[in-house]
């Protein structure tokens, strides 16, 4: 238990992103895991960007982070995740994740979660991930954000992405991938990331 409690420790400085790493699968009950990923924020003159305090001369923005969680049940995670964006508003969420279907090689989930950006909102999360063989994944949703302005009491902005991720298990702790979000609404950005999770039983 020390050991993990060191790793926390260690990456703990380096943050996650609270918009990639969409996999439908759940963690291991009694599992919990660490997630470390750096992800680019792209510009394409998205007011969603300007919304987090990225100014428009910056041509898009880094991001690194870091994320936990912690297997419930077999078929429910919880997550808490933590953003840090250069030059823009650090971001902080927390997540439930069911798994609705399995298969051999097909996992399909829902996620619902609380986060705090710009403004506090809601995200919603339907992925499917297919597996092709043992330690490959290919996975792809549509991400939902809904968030509320305190400052204009019935104002809505809502932020919609089409992840597609691909994953590698090295090993039985260590999950590599990298993904693209796709924007679709105006309030939304592109996003690429690379990172990698650990697993401990």
């Amino acid at each position: 238990m020390k050991r993990y409690l060191l790793l926390l420790l260690l990456v703990s400085p380096f943050m996650a992103s609270g918009q990639v790493v969409n996999y439908a699968k759940t963690l291991p009950e009694r599992a919990f895991s660490v997630g470390l990923t750096p992800a680019y924020y792209l510009d394409n003159g998205s007011v969603g960007l300007r919304s987090i305090g990225v100014e428009a001369d910056q041509g898009g923005a880094l991001a690194i982070g870091l994320s936990g969680g912690y297997g419930l049940l077999y078929s429910l995670d919880l997550s808490a995740k933590f953003i840090y964006v250069m030059d823009g508003i650090p971001f902080f969420g927390v997540d439930l994740q069911y798994l609705l279907y399995e298969t051999r090689y097909a996992y399909f989930s829902m996620i619902a979660g609380l986060h705090h950006w710009d403004n506090f909102g809601v995200d919603l999360t339907g992925l499917f991930t297919y597996s092709p063989s043992r330690h490959f994944y290919l996975s792809a949703g549509l991400d939902l954000d809904v968030n509320y302005d305190p400052e204009m009491p019935g104002k809505i902005r809502t932020r919609f992405w089409l992840p597609v991720n691909v994953g590698f298990d090295v090993n039985e702790t260590t999950f590599l991938f990298a993904e693209y979000d796709l924007p679709v609404s105006q309030w939304a950005w592109g996003i690429v990331a690379i990172g990698v999770n650990f697993i401990f039983r």
